[in-house]
């Protein structure tokens, strides 16, 4: 006979308001160089560029709700751009770091490097979730 685990829509929920709502974040630029996904958030950001118009983008997660599509809880859309200025900038690293936990919630490597020249921009849409 078989058993079908489910996670309920609202311990999703526990879990998003939990991990996310209400919490800032921080999305940042790098050059990884020998930096790993086991490397703390100290060390990712002591690689964060500066300069040329650069600057991180910062929040507050907002509220989110169930999607019974996707059978997930999801947060709103997080929308990071980033504009050069001067001589530009080129990194290989999107960065996202939740509250102050001691290591990021993901990175994004551009593979090849991304390099944005004065007044070019580049933007990511983020969308965290909660699903089983």
């Amino acid at each position: 006979m078989a058993s079908v685990l489910t996670i309920t829509p609202k311990e999703l929920e526990r879990q998003a308001v939990a991990l996310f709502e209400g919490r800032t974040y921080k999305i940042f630029l790098a050059v990884r160089g020998s930096l790993t996904v086991a490397s703390t958030a100290a060390e990712w950001e002591a690689a964060e560029l500066s300069g040329n118009g650069y600057a991180a983008v910062t929040g507050t997660i907002g509220t989110g709700s169930y999607n019974a599509g996707t059978t997930r809880y999801e947060l709103p859309n997080i929308t990071a751009q980033f504009t050069a200025s001067g001589a530009g900038y080129t990194y290989d690293t999107m960065c996202l770091k939740i509250g102050t936990e001691l290591y990021l919630h993901s990175i994004n490597v551009e593979t090849p490097s991304i390099t944005l020249a004065a007044g070019q921009s580049k933007s990511y849409v983020l969308q965290l979730a909660q699903d089983d």
